[in-house]
């Protein structure tokens, strides 16, 4: 274990934070994206919404998903916030699988999904179209929450007994 100096904490606390809000946000994207392709009835815009989740997801997904995930670790290997906590742990799992499941699962299917797409013929897509974007961007703001939140405290050991200060009186 290491303990970062500060100028390198800060750039990778930035890292970590942008790039993190920013795979949030490419996430909602590609739902907002997904219900539309999903929703239109006509089949220029549905090739449009799939031709532009892929895009989005094949340039975007795996730089910040890996940003993201290596400064968290870096963080958790250099400060106080070690998998000893267990939102830290919970966070780097959940984290871990998202990002997995984005490179093996997410970018394929969305590219298969936009090669299939006719911008002349209307196709009914299946649900992966909306139900990846919707675990993903929950996962993410469950990771927010623990961020800010930081419940369960540290893994093994006893939770802290808090005693109550007398209160003084006004003499």
């Amino acid at each position: 274990m290491f303990k970062l100096r500060r100028p390198v904490y800060r750039a990778l606390i930035i890292t970590h934070v942008v790039s993190s809000v920013a795979w949030l946000g490419l996430s909602l994207c590609l739902l907002v994206l997904g219900l539309w392709a999903t929703g239109t009835s006509e089949a220029a815009a549905q090739y449009a919404a799939g031709s532009a989740m892929a895009v989005l997801a094949g340039a975007l997904a795996v730089p910040l998903g890996a940003a993201a995930l290596a400064s968290g670790v870096v963080l958790m290997l250099g400060t106080k916030w070690t998998p000893a906590y267990t939102w830290v742990l919970v966070k780097l799992v959940a984290t871990a699988v998202t990002f997995a499941l984005t490179v093996f699962s997410l970018r394929p299917g969305l590219a298969e999904t936009a090669a299939s797409l006719d911008p002349v013929r209307l196709q009914v897509l299946d649900g992966q179209v909306l139900a990846a974007p919707i675990v993903s961007s929950s996962v993410y703001v469950g990771a927010v929450v623990l961020s800010y939140v930081k419940p369960w405290g540290r893994r093994g050991s006893r939770a802290r007994v808090r005693v109550p200060v007398p209160a003084r009186s006004g003499r």
